[in-house]
C-alpha cells in the first residue's frame, strides 16, 4: 500500500524487523530516521540499496540513557518540521530461569526493553503534540501475555510496554497522538534464532496454522498500521497462536 509520505524514526533500526521496516519505508519515499546502538554496519548495508540519500537519517544512542535519547531527538528536531510514526523496536533478551536471575540480567532487559521505550515515549510526544499528530507504535511479545519459562525479565518488560502503550493512548487521545502495539509473533532473527531447537518447535505447535510469523507480513502490517489515523490503544497479536 502506498501513501502519502511520512516522518518516520524507527528505533532498533539494525535487527531483523528494523531492517526490513526501513526497507519498506523507504520504498514508499518516506523519511527515515534509523536508529542503531552498536550495529551500524548493517544499517549501511541497506542504505546502500537506495540512490538517494536525501530521504534518509542515521541516528546513534543507547536508550537506556536518557541523555543520549534527548540529544537523538534534539538532531531530528533540527532536520525535520514534524514527526509522524515512531517505531520502538529496541530489544534485548537474557534468559535465565527466575530462580537464578541476578540482578544485573533483570536490569538490562527492563533498562532497555521497558525503561528506554518511556525515554523516547516521553520525547516523541512533546514534539507530536504540538503538531497535533503522531502515532507511537511498540513491539511487544506475546510472552508479556501469557509469560514464558526462563524468560520472567523479558516476559515483565514486555507485559509493561504493553501497559504503558495503552496509557499513553488514553493520555495522548485528546492531542490526537495515537498509540497502538504490535505483537509479532515468532520471527527468524538473531534473537528469534537464539531460542532452542525444541522451544521453536512448540512454539510452531502452539500455531493453529503450524507455521511461524514472516517478516514481510509483520513489516507489511506495521507500515499499514502507521497510516491508520482512527485507531489507538490496540493490541494486534500477528501469528495464529490462541492469547
Amino acid at each position: 500500500m502506498e501513501s502519502s509520505n511520512q516522518n518516520v524514526l524507527i528505533i532498533g533500526g539494525s535487527g531483523g524487523l528494523g531492517l526490513e521496516l526501513t526497507k519498506l519505508f523507504l520504498r514508499n519515499q518516506d523519511r527515515v530516521a534509523v536508529h542503531f546502538f552498536r550495529n551500524n554496519a548493517a544499517v549501511e548495508t541497506i542504505l546502500k540499496n537506495f540512490d538517494s540519500r536525501t530521504h534518509t537519517l542515521v541516528c546513534q544512542a543507547d536508550v537506556q540513557n536518557e541523555m543520549s535519547v534527548r540529544e537523538m531527538f534534539d538532531l531530528l528536531m533540527r532536520r525535520w518540521s514534524h514527526l509522524d510514526t515512531v517505531i520502538y523496536n529496541a530489544g534485548v533478551t537474557e534468559d535465565i530461569l527466575l530462580s537464578k536471575m541476578t540482578e544485573t540480567q533483570w536490569d538490562r532487559v527492563i533498562q532497555v526493553n521497558l525503561t528506554g521505550l518511556f525515554y523516547c515515549m516521553k520525547h516523541a510526544f512533546g514534539w507530536m503534540r504540538k503538531n497535533r499528530r503522531g502515532h507511537f507504535i511498540t513491539i511487544a511479545s506475546r510472552s508479556g501475555l501469557t509469560g514464558r519459562i526462563g524468560q520472567a525479565n523479558y516476559s515483565a518488560s514486555k507485559a509493561g510496554v504493553i501497559g504503558l502503550t495503552r496509557s499513553a493512548a488514553k493520555e495522548w487521545g485528546p492531542d490526537q497522538v495515537q498509540a497502538n502495539t504490535v505483537l509479532p509473533g515468532f520471527l527468524p532473527t538473531a534473537m528469534g534464532l537464539k531460542i532452542d531447537g525444541k522451544k521453536r518447535a512448540q512454539i510452531f505447535r502452539e500455531n493453529v496454522l503450524q507455521k511461524p510469523s514472516t517478516l514481510e507480513e509483520v513489516g507489511r502490517f506495521i507500515f499499514f498500521l502507521s497510516r491508520l489515523n482512527h485507531v489507538s490503544g490496540q493490541v494486534f497479536n500477528l501469528d495464529s497462536r490462541l492469547v
